[in-house]
């Protein structure tokens, strides 16, 4: 997956099977977004879950601040040379995902996918335009819908429903990189906003760390969201393809909410304050969802 040269060594062979004490703690419930909830059934709510809490844990290696990058890849590349083995290991979480293969081989893909993006965001990566953003979306975002639309068995119309999955997957993720711009810089040392961007509007990445956006910043993220709204707007047909009534919903609902978040970054300032949405903001997202197709 990721070259010889990275292999890990036999005698680090252990080294992924115990990172419980790495872990942040966080759940599916502390996302901006559902993730397999009540709308869907009891088996799907469960393989989707398995598949949520592998990505959690390998986002948090990614994430760790006290981790070196070196470190970080080390435990990445054990949790990939398991997966694409198949191989039993002593970490609960990589074995139950590793025992869904069976039921959705499609998932060791989606999950080696998963791992590649975790291994740039170990490597504190830079992006230097659009289309390198989108790339490293199609690993760290996408393969989350398609395993979804998988697990769901959908068959009719599956390659206009997968070109709309992508679409709201990676808006969800950019809009997830303007939320928390400013604690990626200054905890992580990470930047998702390209390259381009920062030199089309004069601005140095040190902006990421002042307590207000400045005009030009401000120019810089609703151009960011304007594109997002664009991929957005694309989607909508390709969702109702889904025969799925619930994960039609559950998707339509999570588009409102993306809708939602984008309209809130465009007039607020996510170097004042992280953006989220208000109870009621989700009450109304859900019920759109629900009423509407």
């Amino acid at each position: 997956m990721f070259g010889k040269e990275e292999n890990i060594s036999t005698k680090r062979k252990d080294i992924g099977n115990d990172v419980s004490h790495l872990m942040s703690g966080k759940s599916y419930s502390d996302e901006n977004f559902p993730v397999a909830s009540f709308l869907m059934t009891k088996k799907i709510r469960s393989i989707v879950r398995v598949f949520y809490f592998f990505a959690r844990m390998a986002d948090d290696i990614a994430d760790h601040q006290k981790l070196s990058s070196n470190q970080k890849k080390n435990i990445l590349l054990f949790f990939d040379n398991a997966i694409s083995k198949s191989k039993k290991t002593n970490n609960k979480v990589l074995d139950k995902m590793i025992a869904k293969f069976k039921e959705l081989p499609s998932g060791k893909e989606y999950s080696r996918n998963l791992l590649k993006a975790f291994m740039m965001d170990a490597s504190n990566k830079r992006y230097n335009n659009w289309r390198d953003l989108l790339y490293y979306c199609k690993f760290s975002a996408n393969p989350v819908g398609r395993f979804v639309i998988d697990a769901v068995n959908e068959r009719k119309n599956v390659e206009k429903i997968y070109e709309a999955s992508d679409s709201l997957c990676t808006a969800l993720q950019i809009i997830n990189h303007i939320q928390d711009c400013k604690k990626d810089f200054k905890e992580l040392n990470r930047v998702y906003i390209p390259e381009s961007f920062f030199k089309k509007y004069s601005l140095d990445k040190k902006t990421l760390r002042k307590s207000k956006s400045e005009e030009n910043f401000e120019r810089l993220k609703i151009e960011i969201i304007d594109n997002v709204l664009t991929s957005l707007r694309k989607t909508k047909l390709g969702l109702r393809e889904i025969q799925s009534w619930r994960l039609r919903k559950e998707t339509l609902i999570i588009l409102n909410i993306a809708k939602r978040l984008c309209n809130l970054l465009k007039i607020k300032d996510p170097l004042e304050k992280q953006i989220k949405l208000s109870r009621i903001d989700f009450i109304f997202c859900f019920f759109k969802g629900i009423m509407y197709d």
